[in-house]
């Protein structure tokens, strides 16, 4: 629901629902977003997180505060595929990471983000998404492969790495 008073991503129902299913046991929670939860991707955006910050704080702050482990976000509607380290600035809380996979059947080459772990906008691509979890440290694994096969870059986290301090 949108207001100008209280903007919201989710509203309430929804919100609810994540928070609870946050906190259900699980080795990793890959909360998926169908917009870039990953601040400064498009600045002012209402359209992506960026026009929800307080939103998006909380959330943060709630995976905090209930010291949830393992979150890891999956974010699509990208023109290139990018992942990318968020740090929160909560005091404890580990970095988040958000992986963000283009469309396979179109191709703009929008500028790559500065900030982003890496970036791809030469050609169509996806995201592969691969989980260990019979390692002694569960992985989790994003992939980015272009339209021809190619593997282009990748991003391996350890389940150590996603625990609040």
């Amino acid at each position: 629901p949108r207001s100008k008073e209280n903007p919201s991503m989710l509203g309430p129902a929804q919100l609810k629902w994540l928070k609870q299913t946050l906190k259900q046991p699980a080795t990793f929670k890959v909360l998926c977003t169908n917009v870039p939860m990953t601040p400064k991707v498009k600045p002012g955006s209402k359209d992506t997180w960026d026009g929800f910050a307080a939103e998006r704080q909380k959330i943060f702050q709630y995976i905090a505060d209930q010291k949830i482990p393992g979150v890891i976000i999956l974010a699509a509607d990208r023109h290139r595929s990018d992942a990318f380290k968020i740090d929160t600035d909560i005091e404890g809380m580990y970095p988040l990471y958000e992986c963000q996979s283009s469309r396979l059947t179109n191709q703009h080459v929008h500028g790559l983000i500065k900030h982003s772990l890496f970036g791809y906008n030469e050609k169509q691509s996806f995201g592969r998404v691969d989980f260990d979890l019979k390692a002694d440290d569960p992985t989790f694994k994003y992939t980015v492969i272009n339209i021809d096969g190619k593997t282009i870059d990748s991003l391996a986290i350890k389940r150590s790495e996603l625990q609040l301090k």
